[in-house]
């Protein structure tokens, strides 16, 4: 299996692990909100009996009411009124029960019909943004695949080009080796010519010595015949052997010459002999060091992909395992205060910086910083307008995520907490709650230009984001239903989300108060320096008398009378989650 072949298939086993764990949501979500329909529908059915009930009872009530008056001035035809008015109570009682029924039967046709279609619609747009969800993390993690893939073989291609390098250096070397080898033949070639030049040279002298030998003897030839013309006979034999003397020594110096031409032709032949292996063992030698060369930089580049893969899948393992590891967290928050936190501190993991921030009115206030330095303004000190506010304003305005580097010229600037930090590549992204921008998470890390698969923190950020808006929209609807908060999930459990806490158990007085609790924590969390004040000067209900009872009223309706007359748990959690547990920090005014 090629490289390629195993990141797809890594990366499909990815995608195929993180769609089952969505769709399993997605299931869990749609029998949550089949539940949710059921207890609704039946709650609607149940009024609507409740008012055709009193109607009916109205109208009996008003006939009776008309029947009296009529006996009292009719009393001479009071058989025939009574009569009448048992008739008209006749009628009007199966009229308003065949009335009731009808009414009944309307409003729960009519109930049932709304909440299927906005569950069905509710079902639909989630399926909808998760299925969108993971279609841009998968096709995200597969771009930053390829983009690892495409350096990985850079690097290679690299390191082949460094190899060749070294090749060629090497093989300048041997060329100069031969040079070398050349230049000593060479030198060899010219001793043999100067050896046969000396011996040519030898020759000469030979000859010359021949000569000077004969010339000695045409003396002697002459003297002779000087001396006695008798001796003709004598000369001319000296003569004769003269002529013999110098046949042969013209023989002789023909054949020196003759062997030092053999010699020096023996010579070349033996220097051309020798050049040509020494070119052979140096090509030898430098295809041998070549097949070397190569052979460890193939080893080398397959050791580099081999280690650079496993490294690759391993980070994408640690990375979707880090995921996994986010959104199970965000669903075992048990209050909207604790899904921020746990939301900054997932997003804390994933980059440098993160600030959470709440949106009041046309002001966005600090509430969370990760990863800041400690000499920088604290998080609850933070209080900006909309316009001051650079990308995390421009998130609420759009409603949209927004992202920038550091040192762009155009475009929203950055948060004046974060700025002067270098270049960083920031990002602001919205947490929704009922199509409402309710706080903006800003995030940052230092800028790098070249692709890595850290890069891609800012889609794990927006899955985290769009999942954390979805676990405040279930808490908002579970708080308006009045239904109390699920369980948290046991770590690496991949069970469906539970359901809401049924009465059984611990009883109705525990469901009233987690209802209590929630209403007041939600106070806390959106008026918190207001709390923190009214703590310190001893006036928390005089600072949130409005606030408070707006929630105890919400408290009284949806708890029973009966619930309530056992014990007063709405100001027993009013004291422990606003005073902290000291009744005292209320005030003279509870």
């Amino acid at each position: 299996m090629s490289f390629d072949d195993q990141i797809r298939a890594a990366l499909d086993g990815t995608t195929a692990s993180l769609r089952d764990h969505l769709e399993a949501q997605l299931r869990a979500f749609a029998q949550e909100a089949a539940r949710v329909a059921a207890e609704e529908r039946q709650l609607a059915a149940d009024a609507a009996a409740r008012a055709a009930e009193d109607a009916a009872l109205a109208a009996a009530h008003e006939r009776q009411r008309a029947a009296d008056e009529q006996q009292q001035a009719l009393q001479a035809a009071s058989e025939r009124a009574e009569e009448e008015r048992q008739h008209a109570l006749k009628e009007a009682s199966e009229r308003a029960a065949a009335e009731r029924q009808r009414a009944l039967k309307e409003a729960a046709e009519r109930a049932a019909d709304e909440k299927q279609q906005a569950v069905k619609a509710a079902s639909e747009a989630v399926a909808a943004e998760v299925r969108a969800q993971a279609e841009a993390l998968v096709a995200d993690v597969r771009s930053q695949a390829e983009t690892q893939v495409a350096q990985i073989r850079a690097a290679a291609q690299k390191h082949a080009e460094d190899l060749k390098r070294a090749a060629e250096t090497q093989i300048g070397e041997l060329r100069k080796a031969l040079e070398d080898l050349r230049a000593q033949a060479q030198q060899q070639l010219d001793a043999a010519r100067r050896i046969a030049q000396a011996e040519i040279e030898k020759a000469h002298v030979e000859i010359e010595r021949a000569h000077a030998d004969a010339e000695q003897a045409h003396a002697e030839t002459a003297q002779a015949r000087a001396d006695a013309e008798t001796a003709r006979a004598e000369a001319d034999i000296a003569r004769g052997e003269t002529l013999a003397v110098r046949e042969q020594t013209k023989a002789e110096t023909l054949a020196i010459s003759e062997q030092a031409k053999e010699e020096v032709a023996r010579a070349q032949a033996e220097i051309e002999t020798n050049r040509k292996s020494a070119a052979a063992e140096a090509e030898e030698v430098l295809i041998g060091r070549l097949a070397a060369a190569h052979t460890v930089g193939e080893r080398k580049i397959v050791e580099a992909i081999d280690r650079a893969h496993t490294d690759s899948h391993q980070m994408e393992l640690s990375r979707a395992a880090r995921l996994a590891d986010a959104i199970r967290n965000l669903d075992e928050a048990r209050g909207l205060s604790e899904v921020l936190e746990r939301l900054v501190q997932c997003s804390g993991h994933e980059v440098d910086r993160a600030a959470m921030l709440l949106v009041k009115g046309e002001r966005l206030k600090g509430w969370r910083l990760a990863g800041f330095t400690p000499g920088g303004p604290p998080a609850r000190s933070i209080d900006l307008g909309i316009e001051e506010a650079g990308l995390a304003g421009a998130v609420v305005e759009s409603g949209l995520p927004a992202s920038r580097p550091s040192d762009a010229a155009e475009g929203p600037g950055l948060p004046p907490f974060a700025a002067g930090s270098g270049e960083r590549h920031a990002m602001a992204l919205p947490v929704r709650v009922g199509g409402e921008v309710v706080a903006v998470l800003y995030a940052d890390a230092p800028r790098s230009d070249e692709p890595s698969s850290d890069a891609r923190w800012p889609a794990i950020l927006e899955v985290l984001v769009r999942h954390a808006s979805r676990v405040l929209e279930a808490m908002t609807v579970q708080q308006a239903a009045g239904l109390s908060l699920p369980r948290p999930m046991a770590h690496g459990s991949h069970s469906t989300v539970p359901g809401p806490v049924e009465q059984a158990g611990n009883g109705d007085e525990d469901t009233a108060r987690r209802y209590a609790r929630l209403l007041l924590s939600e106070i806390r969390m959106y008026h918190e320096p207001i709390v923190d004040a009214g703590r310190r000067s001893g006036d928390l209900m005089s600072r949130l008398h409005g606030e408070i009872e707006r929630a105890r009223k919400l408290y009284e309706a949806r708890v029973p009378e009966s619930v309530q007359a056992r014990g007063e748990y709405f100001d027993q959690e009013l004291v422990r989650t606003l005073a902290g547990g000291d009744r005292t920090l209320l005030g003279s005014a509870h």
